[in-house]
């Protein structure tokens, strides 16, 4: 079998990546934000929104069955059989998704077919999504450097070619050509780890019912995400989908390092499930739910206490309608970082697809129905709170159904305290923004006074309250001391 890489390892690598992609995005989304504008970036964000429809159909449930089946093979040639039949039915659907997609763009390019037309590449680039067979087995450093690749070279070919509104189309040929060398990239390494094998139709007809179920949990998720861009973009003026787009943009930032804890542990918990090691997945849970708490909690307070000075002088004052959606917004970090805790830990690796497809598509029912509700009397807003509703009505669904795995008293040990933390902290942050200038100097100090209100508070905490965590912290501080010794 292939050589997994260790768990601190890949949480290195992980995070290492995470703060690389979200570092760039950082760096360029004031750079676009006042070169392409907000009409244009709103065009942009909405064919995008259209052709990520097609990119889902390539995909299926790809990714998390994918992942499953690799964490689960017992030997190399159930290994070699499992991937490259799923990748087989992957090509299938993929050329399927991508001449529907090549169809449709005649009957709804409009003034944007020269868009549409360049996201055929983008569409193009799910044929060639293998990740699910890295992270199934467990090594992220060949999907970290190669992406890590692609996506330097292209945000220096955005800064050099990108000036004005009209070179919407080079940034759009820069971002899909990005995505598809990015996964091309990862082929040769995928071919030298796992050697091609012959197959027959059982093998493939093995993966077609739990890609399905999985597939309907992912396209009724795409209503409540992705489906949001869409509906501004239908019943409101385009720029306003930027600055949804744009607001969102800067609550994935923490949402994308809580993604690294499922990431991380999702293979682990296949494998603890089907070794029935119960210590395992407590101890995935509870880590989990702690590190969920301390990224959500700092950054909603924080968000909320100097969110409007934030978007105004980092996207500058045309991107100002982005504040108040940014800051309606937070709630979704919590919510949508704990159902991923109690999803990738219990309900995927439980094999309870059934479950998640019945949440996933009732979560796209509620968003739908709040969503249309409110558009019209208060707008983007409206689509935010829809949003909210839905996560909130699947986290306390999967929530449910995992109940008798997860206590309710770990989730309240492990979120509570950091709750009031970051509440003392927005007061402290506030009561010091309303006494100074709107200027970047002091809101660079509104962070650091912020940051270091709850690390301190945080700490005092852990060490004072919180025995398990800190045995952890010392177990690590112990190894780390042995190894530079």
């Amino acid at each position: 079998m292939v050589k997994k890489d260790t768990l601190k390892k890949n949480f290195t690598f992980q995070l290492l990546y995470q703060a690389l992609i979200l570092i760039i995005p950082l760096i360029q989304a004031p750079f676009l934000t006042r070169t392409i504008g907000d009409e244009a970036l709103g065009v942009y964000t909405y064919v995008n929104s259209i052709a990520y429809y097609f990119v889902l159909l390539a995909m299926l449930g790809i990714e998390r069955h994918g992942q499953r089946i690799i964490a689960s093979a017992k030997d190399e040639t159930e290994l070699r059989k499992r991937f490259w039949s799923l990748l087989f039915v992957h090509i299938i659907f993929s050329l399927i998704s991508l001449l529907a997609y090549i169809i449709l763009i005649p009957f709804i390019g409009g003034n944007d077919t020269n868009i549409y037309l360049l996201n055929i590449i983008y569409v193009a680039s799910a044929l060639f999504n293998i990740t699910f067979l890295f992270y199934g087995l467990e090594i992220f450093k060949n999907v970290v450097i190669k992406n890590l690749f692609c996506k330097i070279a292209e945000f220096i070919l955005i800064l050099c070619l990108v000036r004005s509104p009209d070179d919407l189309w080079i940034y759009t040929l820069i971002t899909t050509t990005s995505l598809l060398l990015g996964n091309l990239i990862l082929f040769p390494s995928a071919v030298k780890l796992v050697k091609p094998i012959k197959f027959n139709f059982q093998d493939c007809k093995m993966h077609l019912k739990p890609l399905f179920v999985l597939s309907i949990s992912v396209i009724a998720s795409s209503l409540y995400t992705v489906f949001n861009k869409t509906l501004i973009g239908l019943f409101m003026e385009k720029n306003n989908v930027a600055y949804y787009e744009y607001a969102n943009k800067i609550i994935n930032i923490p949402k994308s390092f809580i993604a690294v804890i499922g990431t991380v542990f999702f293979p682990r918990s296949c494998a603890a499930f089907e070794q029935n090691d119960k210590n395992a997945l407590h101890r995935y849970s509870q880590f989990s739910i702690l590190l969920v708490s301390l990224i959500s909690f700092s950054t909603i307070f924080g968000i909320i206490a100097v969110g409007d000075i934030f978007v105004d002088i980092y996207y500058g004052h045309d991107f100002i309608e982005s504040a108040p959606i940014l800051m309606a917004m937070t709630p979704l970090i919590f919510i949508i970082g704990l159902g991923d805790v109690i999803r990738n830990v219990f309900l995927i690796p439980m094999k309870k697809d059934t479950y998640y497809v019945i949440c996933v598509v009732l979560n796209s029912v509620v968003n739908l129905v709040v969503s249309f509700s409110l558009i019209f009397s208060i707008g983007v807003i409206g689509v935010v709170i829809g949003t909210i509703c839905a996560e909130l009505f699947g986290l306390i669904f999967q929530y449910i159904i995992c109940r008798k795995e997860l206590s309710f008293k770990v989730i309240l040990k492990n979120t509570i305290p950091y709750l009031v933390i970051g509440l003392i902290m927005f007061i402290v942050v506030y009561f010091v923004k309303i006494n100074l200038p709107f200027t970047i100097r002091y809101l660079i100090l509104e962070i650091f006074i912020g940051a270091m209100v709850f690390g301190a508070l945080t700490i005092t905490y852990i060490f004072l309250f919180n025995k398990e965590v800190k045995e952890i912290i010392f177990k690590a501080l112990k190894s780390l001391f042995k190894k530079s010794s």
